[in-house]
């Protein structure tokens, strides 16, 4: 079940995470004019908060061998499943084509952690470090971009309390969280990696919002507290992954080391 991988630098891992963390409730406050008690009691807070049980998710995701992992995202694939049913169950006909082809891409990117597994199996998890920390990075990013400097709006067609500075900011979250894992993590040759990861993370998020605004859900479920459900969750991660796979093949990138 287990992969013999002693070479993840957990230690590294667990700082690094609790460095964003503190970072993210710091950057948060201004939100709230600093006042803590205010902050505390926001779906904010909760969303925070629920990033320490994804990350020790995200570490026993790196300690499983490859056919574990397809176990999980098999998993997963059949969660977002019922999430999509559940939001098509009152829609009329003509607006299912689109969710389902939204669900489609989001199934077969979610795969690509696999092929990823199977395609670079030597460099395995230290991909998945590159690419989960610099997708959640990109998505953390966008959303303070949006908030604090976001003037110009999405189209309502996407998510029209979202801004251009917002994707925008996903690029350089991307390009941040490559950096970061280069620094503190493992070492980053493929320094434009941060490009297909940032690209893919808004690509996912920006569909995951039309399809959204197709159905008039505010979030596919509360499966997750403060994150909604499983879609939104993966969405730009399963993009950045599908992307990242695709650049690394396109220009024939190897990796004998990252």
């Amino acid at each position: 079940m287990l992969s013999n991988h002693s070479s993840v630098p957990l230690a590294h891992l667990i700082k690094l995470f609790c460095a964003l963390f503190i970072a993210g409730i710091l950057l948060t406050l201004p939100l709230y004019q600093f006042d803590f008690r205010k902050f505390v009691r926001t779906k904010l807070f909760i969303k925070i908060v629920f990033w320490v049980p994804i990350f020790i998710v995200f570490v026993v995701l790196l300690y499983l061998n490859n056919a574990a992992r397809l176990c999980i995202l098999l998993i997963l694939v059949s969660l977002t499943f019922t999430e999509l049913l559940r939001a098509l169950r009152h829609t009329s006909l003509d607006k299912r084509i689109t969710p389902i082809i939204f669900y489609l891409f989001l199934s077969i990117a979610q795969l690509h952690f696999y092929i990823l597994g199977v395609v670079y199996k030597n460099q395995l998890i230290e991909l998945l470090i590159i690419i989960c920390f610099a997708s959640v990075l990109s998505d953390v990013t966008a959303f303070f971009m949006g908030n604090y400097v976001g003037k110009h709006k999405l189209p309502a067609v996407f998510n029209n309390k979202k801004s251009w500075e917002g994707v925008a900011g996903q690029i350089l979250g991307a390009l941040g969280g490559v950096l970061l894992v280069d620094k503190y993590i493992v070492h980053v040759s493929i320094v434009w990696i941060f490009l297909p990861i940032g690209l893919g993370a808004a690509v996912g998020d920006l569909a995951n919002s039309h399809v959204k605004h197709l159905l008039a859900i505010k979030d596919w479920s509360n499966s997750i507290p403060g994150h909604g459900g499983y879609i939104d969750r993966l969405s730009s991660l399963v993009g950045s992954a599908l992307f990242t796979f695709y650049f690394l093949k396109l220009f024939h990138v190897m990796l004998p080391s990252l």
